[in-house]
């Protein structure tokens, strides 16, 4: 069974660059009923971590963000452990840096910071040296409109999602052009610097991450 910060840090993964998260998604994520995720957010909302509504979704308060804040601090510094100190597949790491994160004590997460001398980005893009959850310079791909041009600066580390990252060849930091969007078949078209093009499904879009402001 999953516990209330697993739930907490699912719930700031998908709050990122967008105003509220829905049950849906928490249910897709957690992997667990609908009846589940109503119990689990109402005993959340008890605990003064989030604001449920019931037909808008979930909130963070602002106890709730300090404390997701440093949850995925402390997740995105065992990332950057077993991705450069024990060399694990990028696939295999979201997992496994949850289940370390969960289990540190604060002066154990500042002796792995000053091990791995303060990293300011995870293996998966994400900006630790920043509000992790209040970066107003990011928006996902899906938002991105047609025949601009941006950078790919990020996505939501999940084991599926890592491997479609992979699938597709998206690299962090790649400049990407919109070339056009399908909403019948759910996905959009993209072209890169080499005008290589790459299709990407509309639902994974949402997940990644890319420059608010689009790039010259």
């Amino acid at each position: 069974m999953l516990n209330h910060h697993t739930y907490l840090k699912i719930i700031a993964e998908c709050n990122f660059a967008r105003p509220r998260v829905s049950n849906k998604q928490i249910m897709a994520f957690a992997n667990v009923s609908p009846a589940t995720v109503t119990e689990m957010t109402r005993q959340l909302q008890k605990c003064g971590l989030v604001n449920r509504r019931r037909y808008t979704g979930v909130t963070l308060t602002d106890q709730g963000r300090e404390l997701a804040t440093h949850l995925l601090y402390t997740y995105r510094l065992c990332e950057v452990f077993l991705a450069q100190h024990l060399h694990l597949p990028l696939t295999q790491i979201p997992e496994q840096a949850w289940q370390m994160a969960d289990t540190l004590e604060p002066p154990t997460v500042t002796a792995l910071a000053t091990l791995l001398d303060h990293p300011q980005q995870s293996p998966f893009g994400g900006d630790m040296t920043t509000d992790l959850l209040n970066d107003t310079t990011v928006m996902p791909l899906s938002q991105l409109t047609d025949h601009t041009t941006t950078r790919l600066i990020g996505y939501l580390e999940t084991p599926s999602l890592v491997a479609y990252f992979q699938h597709c060849q998206l690299a962090i930091n790649q400049p990407l052009y919109l070339l056009h969007r399908d909403e019948d078949l759910n996905f959009i078209c993209l072209e890169t610097t080499a005008r290589e093009e790459i299709i990407v499904n509309l639902s994974a879009a949402d997940y990644l991450y890319v420059q608010k402001k689009p790039t010259d």
